[in-house]
């Protein structure tokens, strides 16, 4: 009976260490990457009402938004006799970036072209992930269910926008630009386990969360005024 119970322990142990290495190293490798997207927003106002961690207001009619969201569901169903060792593992791995990147410049040289350096720029990147992980099953008597669960979620968010005016004749006001940039980003991260165990089992079902947002608004306006003389 030791001997059993000492190799039930070794095999948690070495399951979950395995596991915990193994969604670390999914960190750096599983990373995609998505930049310089612009297309037409339908509701713009409407993701402009959800919070943000930056903005920047400072109009060219071009318009961008990246909408990227993700689903994970990993459900087990195992069934055991006596004796028997389940070992299910479950990872999920959500890693998203995406990026808006605007420039305009203008070099204004004749009095009736002053209206070209107004600008109205919207850039919106919408991110959500919703990961569950279950293990549904049973083991016999004196039998060993282990089911440990990684999940990970990472959202980056991040809009730039360059403007630079020249204004070289007499009779323009200040460019008048209109900037409007807005990250949307979520995470649902859930876990569950309905397992029937014999008498003398051991059922270990250890769990690990990880979830992290960046957001980031950029806006760099620079206007010079210099009419020829």
């Amino acid at each position: 009976m030791n001997k059993i119970v000492s190799n039930k322990a070794v095999l948690l142990i070495a399951t979950m260490l395995s596991t915990l290495m193994l969604a670390t190293s999914s960190m750096a490798s599983l990373v995609p990457v998505t930049a310089f997207a612009q297309e037409d927003i339908p509701d713009m106002q409407a993701l402009l009402t959800q919070p943000t961690l930056d903005s920047t207001s400072e109009e060219d009619t071009s318009a961008s938004e990246e909408d990227t969201s993700a689903s994970e569901e990993d459900t087990s169903d195992n069934a055991g006799s006596d004796n028997d060792v389940i070992v299910d593992p479950i990872m999920q791995t959500d890693i998203e970036a995406d990026a808006n990147v605007n420039a305009d410049f203008h070099v204004i040289t004749d009095e009736d072209d002053c209206d070209q350096a107004n600008d109205e720029v919207n850039q919106a990147n919408v991110q959500s992930a919703d990961q569950e992980g279950r293990s549904d099953g049973e083991v016999g008597d004196n039998g060993l269910y282990v089911s440990p669960k990684a999940q990970i979620a990472e959202e980056i968010g991040l809009n730039v926008n360059l403007d630079s005016d020249i204004i070289l004749t007499e009779g323009c006001n200040p460019p008048n630009d209109e900037l409007h940039q807005a990250n949307t980003q979520s995470s649902d991260q859930r876990t569950g386990s309905d397992i029937e165990a014999g008498g003398d089992s051991t059922v270990k079902i250890p769990s690990y969360q990880e979830s992290g947002i960046v957001s980031r608004n950029i806006g760099i306006d620079r206007d010079v005024m210099r009419p020829v003389l």
